[in-house]
């Protein structure tokens, strides 16, 4: 019988397997009901991969013994079907995955500090009796953390107890994924196809995430809208990096003749410009088919660095942020040259080396301008000007958060993907001009507040150095840049030296303005 064409046959089997009372399979029985209650899964499927082979309904969504189950309609079945699942068939895939930052994406995200907590107690997070007896969502409810960086102005302002928190489940756990466990009454956690999702197997991720149910499709996984899911926005604007780069122009003008279902997928005949599969997962091989990088669920495989936290660091064997993450120089070499081969697909090797020489001095200058922002953090903690129980609820510290966690992000992203306006105006500009100028100007303001004069040096090791007002009220700077004609331009003598913050720009602008009001009345 063909099993893609449910249709009259399938009808007539069932009805006769009903009179003889002779149980009809249960991916007969499968296929009938949900043709007429959920038709768009039944014809999803008739267009899969698992339709073409015979892979049918209860081969993945038949509860095994040691995992959740539901009874339904005599089947034991479970909804959450898991990677291991996958892995019956899927073995090599599921193993690398399994050695991913994606695998890990909940618990080095929203649910790190529960996780934390349980490891520190010597309880196995990943048990799901260890998340029945502490429940992962109460636990990180009401932290404040910059993890979830709205938690600091709850708490300041009292709401941190009233408020229900639940931009943690539709928002971070939507794509890092939630901990899905019976807790005796209803499957908690649940639904959720996060890429980094706890499942009741103990296992972790979800395949769904990036091959959506139920065609399970690879040209779908190697679409970069598929990824702009959750790699998009202020903090990570991968995918808006990648459109607006040459490798997402070419792709949006050509994708429509690519061969996205062919393995190996080789350079020049199926494709002509990268996606972020290609240099992040591989599984690339030259005109004639000769494999160039073998492929990789590990999608941190071609990664030297980290660069989306804080500091810049080398990427380590262990994806689990949360216990015993050790940077690996040696990886990260063996896995830039992974990528340079990707890399030399088409460009060549001077362009490939003269590209990661540049791009390794934007990072350094981020880490130096962080590190420059951190230090200033720390001096306003240790005079007293903020108070640092609460890490995320006042003005120094939201401008740190937004230095490393957003623009600082789009400054080294932008860098690392090609995108040159994220890299400058979006990235360094807002990094320095922006939430770094404002963090200067609201530690001076404080200062002279107190009456005492602020003490900042570019200096590292005079970081106590009183800054030098200039000399009878000249100009330092021997000209000033003019940006439209970028020629350099002298000062009359007779002007005097200003010091316009900005705060003193707002405070101008708010008395233009009043002007203008008075002048129209």
């Amino acid at each position: 019988m063909n099993m893609k064409r449910p249709g009259l046959l399938v009808g007539i089997i069932v009805a006769i397997a009903a009179l003889l009372a002779i149980p009809a399979s249960a991916e007969e029985l499968c296929i009938a009901c949900h043709y007429k209650q959920t038709p768009n899964i039944v014809k999803d499927w008739e267009k899969s991969k698992h339709g073409d082979y015979g892979v049918t309904c209860y081969v993945c969504h038949k509860a095994g013994d040691d995992e959740y189950g539901e009874d339904h309609h005599g089947y034991r079945i479970t909804p959450v079907v898991s990677p291991k699942k996958c892995a019956q068939c899927h073995e090599y895939e599921y193993e690398t995955f399994s050695k991913s930052k994606h695998a890990f994406a909940a618990i080095n995200g929203p649910l790190m500090p529960w996780y934390k907590a349980m490891t520190s107690q010597g309880l196995n997070p990943l048990d799901p009796n260890t998340a029945r007896q502490n429940p992962p969502r109460d636990y990180i409810r009401d932290k404040v953390t910059p993890l979830y960086p709205a938690s600091g102005i709850f708490a300041k302002t009292g709401l941190l107890d009233e408020i229900n928190h639940e931009n943690q489940v539709l928002g971070c756990m939507e794509c890092h994924g939630s901990y899905v466990y019976y807790d005796g009454e209803k499957l908690q956690g649940w639904p959720n196809i996060g890429i980094g999702r706890i499942n009741p197997d103990g296992s972790l991720g979800s395949c769904a995430s990036c091959h959506t149910q139920h065609q399970f499709s690879i040209k779908e996984a190697r679409m970069p809208e598929t990824c702009g899911k959750c790699h998009l926005g202020y903090d990570h604007p991968q995918i808006e990096i990648y459109e607006s780069s040459h490798h997402g122009a070419r792709y949006m003008a050509d994708e429509e003749n690519w061969n996205w279902e062919a393995k190996p997928w080789k350079v020049g005949v199926d494709f002509s410009s990268p996606t972020c599969s290609v240099c992040h997962m591989g599984g690339i091989a030259d005109s004639s088919g000769k494999v160039i990088v073998q492929s990789t669920h590990d999608v941190g495989a071609m990664l030297k660095w980290e660069i989306q936290g804080p500091f810049n660091t080398y990427q380590s064997s262990n994806p689990n942020k949360a216990v015993g993450y050790t940077p690996d120089e040696k990886l990260a070499n063996e896995n830039r040259e992974r990528m340079k081969k990707i890399c030399q697909a088409c460009h060549s090797p001077n362009w490939v080396d003269g590209y990661f020489e540049s791009y390794e001095k934007v990072l350094a200058d981020y880490d130096k301008t962080a590190k420059y922002a951190k230090d200033l953090l720390q001096r306003i903690y240790d005079e007293g000007l903020a108070d640092p129980s609460n890490p995320i609820d006042e003005f120094p510290e939201m401008m740190w958060y937004y230095i490393w966690h957003h623009e600082g992000r789009r400054w080294r992203m932008g860098a690392s993907m090609m995108g040159p306006d994220y890299t400058h105006w979006m990235g360094a500009v807002d990094t320095v001009m922006d939430k770094l100028g404002r963090m200067i100007d609201w530690y001076e303001t404080q200062k002279r507040i107190r009456g005492e004069v602020p003490a900042l040096s570019t200096a590292p090791d005079s970081s106590t150095a009183p800054l030098t007002p200039p000399a009878n009220n000249a100009v330092v700077a021997q000209g000033v840049a003019d940006a439209t004609t970028s020629q350099t331009i002298s000062l009359p003598k007779n002007v005097r030296f200003v010091e316009l913050t900005a705060g003193s720009f707002a405070v101008l602008a708010a008395l233009a303005l009043a002007g203008r009001l008075r002048g129209s009345a």
